[in-house]
């Protein structure tokens, strides 16, 4: 029986839908101030296979007016939205950046609408005294990254387009900054590909492989087949770097397949 919805059914997230007619749904998450939008150099490499959803979490795009943005209550809503439209029910279920963090929410609370899970960019950063403080520098690094040229920002980036998102306010900030901070998650069932990019430069851009390593430990301990990988070449927005090798990674995952050469264990 599918848990009640409490009261949802009068809350709606925006979402796009891509080939509703394809084999599998797969649910795309993205990350902090962004949208859906930020998946539109992936989806045609993948829509034209699977039927995709590709939500706008709340406080974020079009659905900026759905509040307050939590991964408790992202993570409910996108339950519902997989519900009721994903086929049979179910997705595969990929996140990116603070998307990821809201995915593990979504895969550890609601694993009975899971099929695989494909994280990247997941973080998690141990409390401090300075983390009453977060909010602030998240909200000083997107404003700082927008007086940067576009065209030296795609240099530094090895040509990413970061594509045009507004930068966070500080009220999403503060409401961004607890799902990176604090408590780790508990294992969950899904066979889960944790990916961490392992390329910097002038410009931060690596993921953390440790929260890579440990939150794959913690996947192990109900899906022997999670594992966590990194790639040399690849930066954090590398579904925007390299977007033909994200949706070739997702489909390898979905399907059982090797991943696609460069990839290595962390």
């Amino acid at each position: 029986m599918p848990p009640p919805d409490d009261g949802l059914d009068e809350v709606l997230l925006n979402y796009t839908e891509h080939n509703p007619s394809g084999n599998a749904t797969v649910l795309l998450i993205h990350g902090a101030c962004t949208s859906g939008l930020n998946w539109d150099l992936v989806v045609p490499h993948l829509a034209d296979t699977y039927h995709l959803l590709v939500p706008d979490l709340p406080g974020h795009g079009q659905s900026r007016n759905v509040t307050p943005f939590s991964a408790e209550y992202s993570s409910r809503l996108l339950e519902r939205l997989i519900r009721k439209h994903a086929h049979d029910g179910s997705a595969h279920v990929v996140g990116h950046s603070l998307g990821a963090n809201v995915a593990i929410e979504l895969i550890t609370t609601y694993p009975q609408v899971v099929n695989t899970a494909f994280v990247s960019g997941f973080a998690k950063y141990p409390p401090t005294k300075l983390t009453p403080f977060f909010p602030y520098g998240f909200w000083v690094d997107g404003r700082l990254q927008k007086l940067i040229p576009r065209p030296i920002v795609e240099w530094l980036m090895d040509g990413t387009d970061l594509g045009n998102s507004p930068p966070c306010s500080m009220h999403l900030c503060r409401q961004i900054a607890p799902v990176l901070v604090g408590t780790w998650p508990s294992p969950w069932p899904a066979r889960t590909l944790i990916v961490a990019a392992g390329k910097s430069g002038i410009l931060p851009s690596s993921d953390r492989l440790e929260d890579a390593r440990e939150l794959m430990e913690i996947g192990k301990e109900k899906n022997t087949q999670t594992i966590a990988v990194t790639h040399p070449l690849m930066r954090h927005p590398w579904n925007r770097q390299d977007p033909p090798l994200f949706a070739r990674t997702a489909r390898a995952w979905f399907e059982g397949e090797e991943l696609p050469v460069g990839f290595h264990n962390v």
